[in-house]
């Protein structure tokens, strides 16, 4: 199975950029290949610094867990089975919204993670990117 390449990646970092700017909110965006090495990255001006780490993380986790982030965050927290889950992976790892995983074929081939809304502007966003990538497997 073949990792997402930069080619595929940076249209899905644009697709992102798009929904933040009509939302208004300077993001950073991250695409992971299956081994969760980055591919494709973005910055927007007036993004915080730590969204670029955090973006990371995000896309890092989905794609380790093969799961968006929304999801696994209630596994993560007091009493769920991965409790301590974040404070063990020394920052790369995040289950708060916006990471989403790319599949193709039942498969994980990367993931997308956004940082620099809330939870739920993180995850729209992300999905914008996700949503790029599904148009394009068609």
């Amino acid at each position: 199975m073949a990792d997402i390449e930069y080619a595929e990646a940076q249209p899905l970092v644009e697709a992102a950029l798009a929904r933040a700017e009509e939302l208004k909110i300077p993001v950073s965006v991250a695409v992971v290949d299956r081994t969760r090495e980055q591919v494709a990255f973005a910055r927007q001006p007036g993004a915080p610094i730590f969204t670029a780490k955090v973006a990371t993380a995000k896309a890092f986790t989905a794609a380790s867990l093969s799961a968006p982030t929304h999801v696994t965050q209630q596994f993560t927290h007091s009493g769920g089975p991965f409790y301590g889950l974040e404070a063990l992976g020394s920052g790369v790892v995040s289950t708060i919204p916006g990471g989403i995983p790319l599949l193709r074929d039942g498969r994980v081939i990367g993931a997308v993670g956004v940082s620099g809304g809330s939870a739920d502007e993180d995850l729209d966003i992300a999905e914008a990117a996700a949503a790029r990538f599904e148009e394009a497997a068609r």
